[in-house]
């Protein structure tokens, strides 16, 4: 894996040498500051350099906020709540453009397969290994537009001004399916078994085909209903191809947090990681500069809020724009004390119905409630129980909780300890009373995917190494578990399912008695252990393509609930004896969650494309 920490170097390597060693050739014609083609394409170590630089197509399978902004895993502000709001409150329309036009990336890939081709440097092992890559990298590129519109473009060489331009769209997503899998197959065939951080291999290109499988298999028919034959093909696919992933020798990692943090970049979980080197990386650029506070002791001290924060510099002073949803909060379980082979939702346990008295009625003065906002539920301690709404919201927990989620008084970070109770220093009561502005709407933070060793701060222009986790072992498992759910293997699904909630969750295994209970657990365990890795949203499209037990019982492409449901956000009193959920707009549009199941399944291809180009028509339904 060290490697990885020299792509770019090696790059500008290469093409220094590359100038060098054909000298004669080059610098003695114009333009000087170019490398001929003939050179870059005589060789593997000048032809990568064109390949690496071909690599940002897998910058739209980066997570972030992302694609979970559009679901309820997180309630967003300012850029964040800008770049989700038209999805999620229906306001796009038939002008929107959420991708379509990928022609470039996709030149660059037939440029490689072209060249490597005609090499007559590049040895005909080298050459299988590099067009193989470069279908890979074209594949990825096709299902990014794939899973937004359902139709591509297909082109498959290098078009010139003699040819035909105004090429047709495929017809259906299936078709479009159709080449995407056969560009990925192909890779599989032709790559090797190789291990370089931040570059494809056999198992990379293998992991990432049992979740397009998945999506094909969803959008067969589209946009009508379908009913999936547990014989289907493409299930064999996810399956197959899950075990390719599983003899190449990765393994889940225990410490689920540093997968995504300095500790394990280069865990043996990881199947491929986009990698950034602080050489050319600052904070402002990663995801980190949204997820983290901006606040200070003379915010704090105006709020009446405590502890006030040690550090002698501003320790705290980024954007933080989002933050975990109560909704997501729920999903993390935790172990009954009375029944410890179980796991169940925080207020739902036997610890939790002994402590709490959930018909108490709470002061205003003990836990405010905003104007417009209604309280769902709520819970005071009772007389004589030990237990306060920290130990009953932590003990026991879902270790993905506190590897994912910053909560009250639940960690020390950056040498501060935050709490975000109604007189906390840092909870969304600072926001609401104008004392701070960039402070969590949901009295919770973010950990998965924050580097704890930013120095001195995460800050704009502060360089730091990076990485996103695009694919890894506990995501091919959970892929094969619900490859296995839609074949009804119920025995199968629940031992796969189980390997990521065992070991990343350290909870009891699942052990759902039929199928819709294994959905519920199987829905459950990918939202947490997938949550800001641009997944959640496609699967509930994928969910809801199926319908069923994987979507409430509704029928095939009908709605889905998880993307109507309002925000929550949980108040705790500052002695943590008092707890309310409530509900409201939070920021702008929050409290507007519409999905039309009538055009939703997919997004428009924008009106702009079509009015230059009839053959990518039809439009998509609905738009």
């Amino acid at each position: 894996m060290k490697k990885l920490n020299k792509l770019s170097y090696i790059a500008f390597g290469l093409m220094v040498a590359g100038t060098f060693t054909a000298c004669k050739d080059v610098l003695d014609t114009q333009p000087y500051d170019k490398i001929g083609e003939d050179v870059i394409w005589n060789s593997r170590a000048n032809a990568e350099t064109f390949i690496y630089s071909t690599y940002g197509i897998m910058n739209s399978f980066a997570g972030g906020p992302a694609t979970d902004a559009w679901t309820m895993n997180l309630i967003s502000m300012d850029g964040t709540y800008n770049g989700a709001n038209g999805v999620f409150t229906e306001r796009l329309d038939r002008t929107s453009d959420m991708g379509f036009n990928n022609w470039a990336e996709i030149r660059r890939c037939n440029v490689i397969i072209a060249k490597v081709t005609s090499s007559a440097g590049i040895t005909e092992a080298d050459k299988k290994e590099l067009i193989a890559e470069a279908k890979f990298l074209r594949g990825m590129s096709y299902y990014n537009i794939a899973r937004k519109v359902g139709r591509i473009v297909w082109i498959d060489k290098v078009l010139t001004p003699d040819d035909e331009l105004l090429l047709p769209s495929t017809a259906t997503p299936s078709e479009s399916y159709q080449y995407i899998i056969k560009d990925l197959e192909e890779a599989v065939a032709g790559l090797s078994t190789e291990k370089i951080g931040g570059r494809t291999n056999k198992y990379v290109a293998a992991a990432l085909l049992t979740e397009v499988c998945l999506q094909a298999l969803a959008y067969e028919n589209y946009p009508k209903p379908i009913t999936v034959n547990p014989s289907n093909p493409l299930l064999k696919k996810v399956l197959e191809y899950g075990e390719l992933v599983q003899s190449g020798g990765y393994q889940l990692e225990a410490d689920y947090g540093g997968i995504f943090n300095e500790a394990k970049p280069y865990s043996k979980e990881t199947i491929y990681g986009i990698y950034r080197k602080a050489i050319n990386t600052s904070c402002d650029g990663t995801p980190m500069q949204v997820m983290i506070p901006n606040l200070n002791n003379d915010n704090i001290k105006q709020a009446g809020g405590s502890p006030l924060l040690k550090s002698p510099i501003k320790i705290f002073e980024a954007w933080g724009d989002h933050g975990p949803s109560q909704d997501l909060a729920d999903d993390y379980l935790v172990v009954d004390a009375e029944n410890p082979q179980t796991a169940l939702r925080w207020d739902k346990t036997s610890q939790f119905k002994k402590a709490v008295d959930e018909q108490a009625t709470i002061a205003t003065t003990i836990i405010p409630r905003a104007s417009g906002e209604k309280e769902l539920n709520r819970g005071t301690i009772k007389v004589g129980s030990n237990a306060t709404i920290w130990s009953l919201t932590n003990q026991n927990r879902d270790a993905r909780w506190n590897a994912s989620v910053l909560s009250d008084s639940s960690a020390v970070f950056y040498g501060e300890t935050l709490t975000t109770d109604v007189k906390g220093n840092s909870g969304r009561w600072l926001k609401l009373n104008g004392f701070a502005y960039y402070t969590s709407l949901t009295n919770m933070y973010w950990r998965k995917s924050v580097y704890n060793n930013v120095n001195p701060r995460i800050y704009v222009g502060v360089p730091t190494d990076y990485h996103y986790v695009i694919t890894r072992l506990g995501r091919v498992y959970l892929n094969m578990a619900e490859a296995y759910l839609l074949q009804k293997n119920l025995a199968k699904a629940l031992e796969l399912m189980n390997k990521t909630r065992v070991v990343h969750g350290q909870l009891p295994p699942s052990q759902a008695a039929d199928l819709a209970a294994a959905w519920t657990d199987y829905k459950r365990e990918r939202r947490v252990d997938l949550v800001l890795e641009n997944d959640y949203y496609w699967s509930l499209l994928r969910w809801g393509r199926y319908g069923g037990d994987a979507n409430h019982g509704n029928p095939s492409g009908g709605t889905i609930p998880e993307l109507t449901t309002l925000p929550k956000v949980m108040d705790i009193s500052k002695d943590r004896k008092h707890f309310s959920v409530v509900q409201g707009a939070f920021f702008s549009s929050n409290d507007i969650r519409e999905f039309d199941a009538k055009r939703r399944y997919l997004f428009p291809i924008a009106q702009s494309y079509l009015d230059r180009n009839s053959k990518f028509g039809p439009q998509n339904p609905g738009w």
